[in-house]
């Protein structure tokens, strides 16, 4: 029987999808299969990633532990750990020991680390020694060839793609001493690392070939030359990176419309960041995702996260978010928020765990949470760990967030990574984000050592690992027949450099092609602008109206419009206060202040700052503006107890009218009534910090008649002969300001009611386009 060894299990499918379906099938395997089954290990156990993960916590238990940049936090070093295990596990299977790297190190750049890190190694592989456990790292101590599994073959064939470590070699060189290992390979410039390897056999190997190679008999079975073919090729720049999407659905659209069947197009990502942004714009369904779909959209990941937000940071839009998520509020307070900065426990754990669980019924998302959570389980509680409930928590998140859900729905072009692609030929290919600094993408394993350093201890470089890549690339390009290439080309990005050494001979263009692809994205989403004249059959007259929407009225009708005729609420997302926010306060500070002040006592600024202090918010900005406020106004105290010693009394506080004046009902509040020997002022309270006052010179122009409302309503009421005297006090300047123009502004306002005595309105738009600035209305008016 014979057995055949590839790369990836996509590549398996391949294989089986080109043969007869009347023969019996070879046992085949993935390479991983292979080397997993070809050895053994007796009495030693494989040690699992998390168990993995404490016994390394524990090695690091060292003096100068710091000194190597990380962290022993223990959630900190969950997510550092990883960079040692790289480190002596790339040592191990190139079969490198730090001794070699002293060596290597001529200048002891690194001596200091290279202690360190062989303490650790040296801790480390002892607590797996005295618990009987292995793991990668110190395999090649411990394995014997499987021989009871291998015998069963007749011979072994193995489709080579990628690099093979010197232990993994190894292994396929002592299968060889008892049994027929052939290996099929193409060599070309950029994965000469990997056919050196056979050079050490005996094998002369040239560039650009083909081979079968007897590893058994140090023999070359065959060797073809390796012919690259330019396939049909496309390549457009882009400047914004979610506008290739548009062109990876024309790309698609093209190649099926030249006869290729969508299930032979491969869709190429450089980093899977953007299949998020291609599952946004996939209405159609083109696509199914080899890496599987993410499960943010879950309401298990949304009420984790929404959680893990609010606890974080108990802010008022935390706060609506888990109201949003029907969250039971008193039972995150109650149960979790106490507990969050002290040591978490199995209890704290499961509650959670209860609490979350029964958000969720989709029953593949459970399944794989409960496999994450008998991990953690291990983690955090299978050893004496002091870690703090929010430390553990972020750890959750994390796990949860790494599920991804099998994509059984999607269409019928495949997505995937580049590492996916090995040992799969495609006729159609689109590769994405083809920029400098993706393509290829460069490698986090050197942390500890310099490129010169490795080369020197024969250890895989930066440039062997992005000359691999070069390789996947190649192959799977120049294996094709169609080929369309995009990227970004901006004042950050542009194309790879590795496209110019694919390509030599194509006419790179450094136009960018957004305006050309760009309407397939956003033609249903593309905002529809108004731009028509509204005109209604209305009498304005009948209307009731304040000083704020005649205001409104004046500036621009159709903001008027969509605001009191059609009554479009506006959205504020910002955290900032807006304008109104802050003066309701300010004035119900004040009305609060003088209810119960009606003499100003020493105390006066007392009472006023702790009616300050009351109004708490959950805002930061404005909690911030109002303590501002709070100090400003000792000026206020001052200036208020100059005028109550003239014999001022405070008539009236946020007093309401609705009157009809001239045949118009007319509405508002007015702030304040001040009586005096003179007569009564009438105060309109301004915390604008750029109040103008109408002058004679600008009255005509003016769109603001408050003082007006405010005089006319009081009129109504006090129909004595006093004399009434409108006044703006600016809070900013504390200063009272009359409305000196106030006769000139009434015969104006009266003008102006006449003018709304309508039968026929266009409420058109304003023409001073200043006044859209801050216009909430402005985006449909597209202004």
């Amino acid at each position: 029987m014979k057995l055949l060894v590839f790369p990836t299990s996509r590549s398996i499918r391949g294989y089986i999808n080109n043969i007869s379906s009347d023969i019996f099938l070879p046992s085949i395997l993935t390479i991983d299969e292979f080397f997993s089954k070809s050895i053994c290990v007796d009495g030693y156990t494989f040690i699992d990633e998390d168990q993995r993960f404490l016994y390394l916590k524990e090695a690091i238990k060292i003096k100068n532990f710091s000194r190597l940049g990380l962290s022993s936090n223990f959630s900190e070093f969950l997510k550092q750990s990883d960079y040692i295990f790289r480190f002596f596990g790339e040592l191990a299977h190139e079969m490198v020991d730090i001794q070699t790297l002293r060596e290597a190190d001529t200048y002891e750049y690194y001596g200091e680390h290279l202690d360190i890190l062989q303490h650790v190694h040296k801790n480390y592989v002892q607590l797996l020694e005295k618990n009987k456990c292995i793991d990668k790292i110190t395999l090649l101590d411990y394995y014997t060839i499987n021989n009871s599994y291998i015998k069963q073959f007749d011979s072994i064939e193995l489709f080579f793609e990628g690099y093979f470590t010197k232990f993994e070699f190894k292994i396929i060189t002592e299968v060889s001493l008892n049994k027929l290992v052939l290996v099929n390979l193409i060599t070309n410039e950029y994965n000469k690392k990997s056919w050196e390897l056979f050079e050490s056999l005996g094998f002369e190997l040239e560039v650009n070939k083909r081979y079968c190679l007897d590893i058994s008999k140090k023999e070359i079975v065959s060797c073809e030359n390796f012919e690259q073919i330019l396939p049909n090729l496309k390549i457009e720049g882009f400047n914004t990176r979610v506008n290739q999407i548009a062109y990876i659905k024309t790309c698609v659209t093209e190649m099926i419309n030249q006869g290729l069947d969508a299930k032979d197009i491969v869709l190429v990502l450089p980093s899977e960041s953007f299949k998020d942004l291609l599952e946004l714009f996939d209405d159609e369904g083109y696509f199914n995702y080899a890496m599987g779909k993410n499960i943010y959209n879950s309401k298990l990941y949304k009420c984790l996260n929404a959680i893990h937000l609010y606890l974080n940071d108990d802010e008022k839009k935390h706060l609506e978010l888990l109201e949003f998520l029907d969250l039971d509020i008193k039972t995150i307070k109650d149960e979790f928020s106490i507990y969050w900065n002290q040591q978490f426990t199995l209890i704290i754990f499961e509650k959670l765990l209860c609490f979350l669980k029964e958000k969720e019924n989709n029953s593949e998302i459970l399944e794989k949470f409960d496999e994450e959570i008998y991990k953690l389980n291990r983690l955090f509680f299978s050893s004496s760990q002091n870690i703090l409930f929010k430390d553990a928590y972020k750890i959750l998140l994390q796990r949860i967030s790494s599920i991804s859900q099998d994509d059984i729905d999607g269409g019928a072009v495949t997505v995937m990574g580049l590492l996916e692609t090995r040992g799969v030929n495609y006729k159609g290919v689109v590769l994405v984000d083809f920029n400098e600094g993706v393509v290829p993408k460069r490698s986090i394993k050197d942390k500890f050592l310099s490129t010169t350093v490795k080369k020197h201890a024969n250890l895989p470089t930066i440039k062997d690992r992005e000359n691999l890549q070069k390789y996947y690339y190649e192959k799977l390009i120049f294996n094709a027949s169609h080929v369309a290439i995009s990227y970004t080309h901006n004042e950050t990005s542009q194309i790879s450099r590795f496209a110019h050494e694919l390509f030599p001979s194509f006419k790179f263009s450094s136009d960018v092609m957004d305006n050309k692809y760009e309407h397939i994205l956003y033609q249903k989403y593309k905002l529809s602008h108004f731009n028509k004249d509204i005109v209604l059959d209305i009498d304005l007259s009948t209307l009731t109206w304040s000083a704020t929407s005649l205001k409104n009225y004046l500036e621009c009708k159709r903001k008027f419009y969509f605001k009191y005729i059609i009554n479009i609420k506006e959205h504020h997302f910002s955290l900032k206060p807006q304008g109104f926010e802050l003066g309701s306060i300010i004035h119900k500070i004040l009305e609060d202040f003088y209810t119960n002040e009606k003499i100003l006592g020493d105390d006066a600024q007392k009472r006023l700052s702790q009616l300050f202090i009351k109004q708490t918010s959950t805002n930061p900005f404005l909690s911030y503006e109002l303590e501002v406020w709070k100090r400003k106004m000792s000026a206020f105290i001052s200036l208020e107890k100059e005028r109550f010693s003239k014999g001022l009394e405070v008539e009236a506080l946020e007093k309401p009218f609705n009157i009809n004046y001239k045949g118009f009902n007319l509405k508002g509040v007015i702030d304040r009534i001040d009586k005096t020997k003179e007569g009564y002022e009438i105060i309109d309270y301004k915390t604008s910090s750029v109040l103008k006052i109408d002058t004679i010179k600008t009255y005509e122009k003016s769109k603001d008649f408050q003082l007006e409302f405010y005089f006319l309503a009081l009129k109504e009421e006090i129909k004595d002969g006093s004399l009434l005297s409108p006044y703006y006090f600016d809070l900013n300047k504390m200063k009272l300001l009359k409305e000196v123009v106030l006769q000139q502004k009434l015969e104006l306002f009266d003008g102006i009611l006449e003018e709304l005595k309508t039968t026929t309105v266009n409420f058109s738009k304003c023409e001073d386009k200043s006044i859209c600035l801050y216009c909430p209305y402005s985006t449909l008016c597209d202004r």
